[in-house]
């Protein structure tokens, strides 16, 4: 049977089948090419005078055209990266200080309800911690240069888990009839 021209489909081979070309966004020549210009235009790239583009799905999903609940998608739109760094602006606000209990009573082992003491021995002028909690809500703000924050600003994955296939694209068939 033979295929309309223009279908994208996913192929396991290492080659391009007859009558049909990888889609990696190759320029075309119009001239050469006219059926295959009259369905594609330049969605997908060249100049329009001699030269048109196939979708480049090289490391890209398909997504499909048109308005759904995440937005809306024009044909030939290409978005997106494999990764992303994010920042400080890309995290949620946190509107409050960090704060401990400072009380005297205090535990060894902490519950749901409970807060971080701020408590030990006074010798001298030394003050020695001890590790402690407190089931309490918390009293004392601690200096923010105390609480610090540091990241490398790698960036990070954002590809699902995928397998590597040739998506082809039949440009030599019958020529889709509008209805």
């Amino acid at each position: 049977m033979e295929e309309m021209m223009g279908v994208i489909k996913l192929f396991a081979g290492n080659f391009p089948p007859r009558n049909f070309m990888y889609c990696n966004g190759a320029l075309l020549s119009i001239a050469q090419n006219s059926a295959l210009f009259a369905i594609l235009g330049t969605t997908y790239g060249g100049d329009g005078v001699t030269t048109f583009a196939l979708p480049n799905l090289n490391g890209r999903y398909p997504i499909g055209a048109g308005s759904s609940s995440i937005g809306t998608f024009t044909l030939g739109q290409a978005a997106g990266s494999p990764q992303t760094t994010i920042l400080s602006s890309n995290l949620p606000s946190i509107n409050s200080q960090l704060r401990v209990a400072n009380v005297n009573a205090n535990s060894s082992t902490p519950s749901l309800s409970t807060s971080i003491a701020i408590t030990g021995n006074t010798v001298g002028r030394d003050f020695t911690a001890v590790p402690s909690f407190v089931n309490g809500d918390p009293d004392t703000m601690i200096n923010a240069k105390s609480v610090f924050f540091q990241g490398q600003n790698l960036p990070i994955n954002n590809m699902p888990p995928y397998l590597g296939l040739n998506y082809i694209i039949c440009v030599a068939g019958i020529f889709p009839s509008r209805d």
